[in-house]
């Protein structure tokens, strides 16, 4: 009995130092520069990763640190919001071309995009009074809304110009776009439009003409292949429903669907092929 006793406790002990170090590599940052890779457009343009309700530094920190390991772009600066909207900031931004990356984490959840939204631009303004001028903006799930809501209601007033909108399995056309319901809900996709419209989505269709000017736009959704059209929290359907919105208003809009297990809703940001797609679509040197 001690033996087995004894064995279970060295093997807690051992998870708890090797998730310690895991969480270490995700969360801190690591020394040094990045080496430059062929083909990569290097640059001090910050990109500013958004997650989703609940989220945390595993929600995007993996996906942050595979960048760094090759070579894209490197981690830099983490952004705290507390639940007053105050910042705690850590790391600073190198000025190496490093393609600097920051993560938002959020100290407390909120079920409605609008105070989130908030505190996306309470960040923004802190970049801009520290003389960034552009970045790009990268988010997940329920972060997609809000980051879309910063877009439409706050950018342009002293905040940094956003280059490139990348929103990841996003529920633009949902009822509930925090916590998950039962069954998926879904709204179905017609060649004019959703065949319904949620309140969020009425709110982007109405607003959409202050989308900032030349921005580019990825959007991508998750699709399972089990027949629900889902990554099993968000619909298809709803993560594109505003296609035709962002094609009339954005300078450029692409689309992604990644397929199979690597398309469930959390599983998605680690998916190769998103990791692939957004190297393409914000680092790789255009011709």
């Amino acid at each position: 009995m001690q033996r087995i006793l004894k064995g279970i406790i060295l093997i807690i002990s051992f998870l708890l130092v090797f998730g310690g170090i895991f969480y270490a590599k995700v969360r801190y940052f690591s020394p040094g520069a990045l080496t430059k890779q062929k083909g990569i457009a290097y640059s001090n343009e910050p990109t500013v990763f958004i997650h989703g309700y609940e989220g945390n530094s595993f929600s995007l920190g993996p996906m942050l640190r595979r960048l760094e390991k090759s070579n894209i772009a490197k981690r830099e600066m983490t952004i705290v919001v507390q639940a007053d909207g105050k910042l705690t900031v850590e790391g600073q931004l190198s000025e190496q071309n490093n393609n600097p990356t920051i993560m938002v984490l959020f100290a407390k959840d909120v079920t409605d995009e609008i105070t989130q939204s908030k505190w996306i631009d309470e960040v923004m303004r802190y970049l801009y009074q520290h003389q960034i001028r552009r970045v790009n903006l990268v988010s997940h799930s329920m972060g997609g809304v809000s980051s879309l809501r910063y877009l439409l209601e706050y950018a342009g007033n002293k905040t940094p110009v956003v280059d490139r909108f990348v929103a990841i399995a996003a529920p633009f056309n949902d009822l509930e776009i925090a916590e998950d319901t039962e069954d998926v809900f879904a709204y179905e996709l017609t060649e004019d439009g959703p065949s319904g419209e949620t309140p969020i989505y009425q709110y982007f269709d109405h607003s959409m003409n202050r989308l900032p000017a030349n921005i580019r736009v990825l959007d991508v959704a998750g699709d399972l292949e089990d027949g629900t059209e889902s990554d099993g929290s968000v619909s298809t359907h709803s993560a594109f429903a505003l296609r035709w919105l962002f094609q009339k208003h954005a300078k450029s809009y692409q689309e992604l669907t990644v397929k199979g297990k690597s398309g469930g809703h959390s599983a998605i940001t680690k998916s190769s092929q998103l990791e692939e797609k957004l190297i393409q679509f914000i680092w790789k040197k255009t011709t």
